[in-house]
């Protein structure tokens, strides 16, 4: 940001010139548009600052003193500086002439200059100017943001033509005819948009506004109007092109250290020699066949908005835009165009130092759209509306992961706790409509389900990237809020949406360990069971499959029986473990296996699980050694009570078995098998 024309009128001899510059730099750096680092190299400064005290009318003597002890504090070329433009001296002589409660800052300032460089901090901080107390040097410390990655544009200065087209559209934004407004859009989508640099409608934020407004008008129920879908046209286009503005600014090939509208405020500058043509051209053969598009009462080429046309001269509205001149004798006869061009209404001239501070940064604009927005997903019919409104949010929130970092959450400054303010209040919308679409009407006709579900899992994804894209999960249960976290626990729950998309459901349930432990739990409980549900099915529908894999199936789904108690599962299980250990040559690794699986049986906390254990095994044993087998001569029907052999086996069934409600089935089981 260009500072020295502000600097500058410091030190002017009109006293509401120098308070309002004065009150100028203040506010930038209350608000942390500048930092003290902006400002240091500034020598004139120092020398406007100290000259403050000369003139006959001195306001604000407070803030001037406080903001030169600031500057003194925080770098050591500042002390320097001032030793040499003489502060030592200035300050000595006017501390006597001052009132008592100030002489305490001089003294303080002083003690700066005094010290020696390394003992100077080095820290940087951001200006705070309030009452001062006797007691104390009435200057606060406070961080800068350090939360933004991009915060505003280099301002651009707009011709008298500019500032009407903008002025005439915003109006017609604010028009009660829709059919107006919806032109409106329209021309703002098909020529203003594609026409203007796109932070000029972040500097001059009123279109901005009212396409806001318009998202907030509607019937109640939820459905996206005309006006609606008109206005988010408008703001989807706009972000695409601030997406690309950033990207120009950002981009190295284009830096220049040169703070001027051509070499680095626009992309759409020309050179000397052009400009000088389409002053002197008009209406010539080339503006005619220009591909920019004309606007009302000019028929010739459109300025370009940015300050940089050939009207930049003779139609500046602005102080800072090169001025006016004056048409001279020897001037061609005017085009119809200049004279179409000439009826403007003059707009009076541009405060740009009021205007500056009006604007909005991009990481405002995108939490604002955003916060209009999220409303309009409760749409509950058309899913076409549902898109138009996701699409927007989508393009906002890659901006916002452009201009904001995750240190939003510790930042004390004024900008990072708005915008922590306003996250927050934006997650809780996407709570309520997340809830909104997972607890429609089982009665619903099918349509409206599946518009609520699709609804539902698209700003379920749209939450999940928010939370990733500006809050780490470690900072998630201090800044959730809890109808958020409430609405994280049921997508970690939605078993579809964790088939679907596995990677996603898995950040889900990271946010919802740290921001609810016991909910936390609770879904590790019920994904477990869930699991073993799923097991259980596999294992009955499954059959001959590999044996180590039904085993696995097996177990899983004894650990839940205590949910789906299909006791079926454990005579499936028994007759298993026997078949595995009847063979000559038995498998060690699946005869262990099996052992395993029936030993868990016989010792489940279950009792119907463990008395149908025992059951099971006592029909198994009668059928193998019963009476019916004394005319087989073959030894293997007595074989599938093998796997009752084992010393593992004996010694839980004859020291557990007598103890328990299993007590007598047990009991013929042992004197049968005896």
């Amino acid at each position: 940001m260009e500072l020295s024309p502000l600097i500058k009128k410091i030190g002017h001899s009109l006293v509401e010139i120098r308070v309002r510059a004065l009150k100028s730099i203040l506010s930038k750096l209350d608000h942390s548009l500048i930092t003290v680092t902006d400002i240091v190299q500034e020598k004139m400064l120092f020398v406007y600052l100290l000259e403050w005290f000369n003139f006959p009318e001195v306001p604000m003597k407070e803030e001037v003193l406080g903001l030169l002890l600031t500057l003194a504090k925080v770098h050591n070329a500042v002390s320097q500086m001032l030793r040499d433009v003489g502060a030592v001296d200035f300050l000595s002589q006017l501390s006597p002439t001052i009132e008592p409660r100030l002489r305490a800052v001089i003294d303080g300032t002083l003690d700066q200059l005094f010290q020696l460089p390394e003992l100077v901090p080095s820290h940087s901080a951001v200006y705070s100017h309030g009452p001062c107390s006797a007691t104390t040097t009435g200057v606060t410390m406070r961080e800068s943001v350090r939360c933004l990655k991009f915060s505003v544009f280099p301002w651009l200065t707009l011709t008298n033509t500019d500032r009407h087209i903008l002025s005439s559209n915003e109006s017609s934004l604010g028009s009660s005819n829709p059919n107006m407004v919806r032109t409106t859009c329209e021309l703002l989508c098909d020529v203003i948009l594609q026409d203007f640099p796109a932070e000029i409608f972040l500097q001059r934020p009123g279109i901005v506004k009212n396409l806001l407004l318009l998202l907030r008008v509607g019937s109640g129920k939820g459905e996206v109007s005309y006006l609606h879908s008109s206005a988010l046209s408008c703001l989807r286009q706009l972000c695409v092109a601030l997406k690309k503005r950033l990207r120009f600014h950002q981009d190295p090939g284009f830096y220049s250290a040169k703070h001027d509208p051509v070499s680095q405020n626009s992309s759409f500058s020309y050179t000397q020699e052009v400009r000088g043509n389409q002053r002197s051209q008009a209406s010539s053969p080339v503006a005619e066949c220009s591909p920019r598009p004309s606007v009302v009462g000019r028929t010739g080429q459109r300025a370009r908005g940015d300050g940089q046309d050939g009207d930049a001269i003779s139609n500046s509205g602005s102080s800072q835009g090169g001025g006016a001149r004056a048409p001279t004798p020897q001037q061609t006869p005017r085009s119809p165009a200049d004279t179409a061009h000439l009826e403007l209404p003059d707009l009076s001239v541009e405060d740009i130092l009021e205007l500056q501070l009006q604007q909005l940064s991009v990481a405002q604009f995108t939490v604002a759209t955003m916060q209009h927005t999220i409303p309009l997903l409760k749409t509950g019919g058309s899913l076409h509306a549902f898109h138009r409104v996701l699409e927007l949010l989508c393009d906002a929130l890659l901006l916002l992961g452009d201009s904001v970092c995750e240190l939003v959450w510790d930042d004390r400054s004024l900008v990072g706790m708005e915008l922590k303010e306003k996250l927050q209040a934006c997650m809780e919308q996407l709570g309520d409509v997340l809830f909104f679409h997972q607890n429609y009407s089982a009665e619903a006709p099918h349509s409206s389900q599946v518009s609520h579900r699709m609804a539902y899992l698209g700003t379920a994804m749209f939450t999940i990237r928010l939370l990733q894209t500006i809050l780490p999960p470690e900072k998630a249960s201090e800044n959730l809020p809890e109808n958020a976290a409430t609405a994280i626990f049921h997508v970690c729950l939605d078993s579809s949406l964790g088939s679907l998309l596995p990677s996603m459901q898995e950040t889900a349930v990271a946010y919802l360990e740290q921001v609810d432990s016991d909910s936390h739990s609770l879904y590790r409980r019920m994904n477990r069971a869930a699991f073993w549900m799923e097991s259980t099915c596999n294992f009955v529908k499954e059959g001959e499959k590999n044996w180590l894999d039904l085993l696995e199936l097996a177990d899983h789904a004894i650990d839940g029986l205590p949910f789906h108690q299909h006791l079926p599962i454990v005579k499936e299980c028994v007759h298993m473990c026997s078949y595995l250990w009847k063979f000559d040559q038995p498998s060690p690794l699946l005869q262990t296996e099996s052992q395993k699986l029936f030993l868990k049986l016989l010792s489940h906390p279950s009792p119907p699980v463990k008395t149908e254990t025992y059951e099971c095994t006592l029909n198994l044993v009668k059928d193998c050694l019963g009476i019916q087998n004394l005319s087989r001569q073959e030894a293997a029907a007595c074989a599938g009570v093998n796997f009752l052999l084992h010393h593992r086996v004996l010694y839980e069934m004859s020291v557990f078995g007598l103890q328990d409600s299993a007590q007598t089935v047990f009991g013929s089981m042992f004197v049968f098998y005896v």
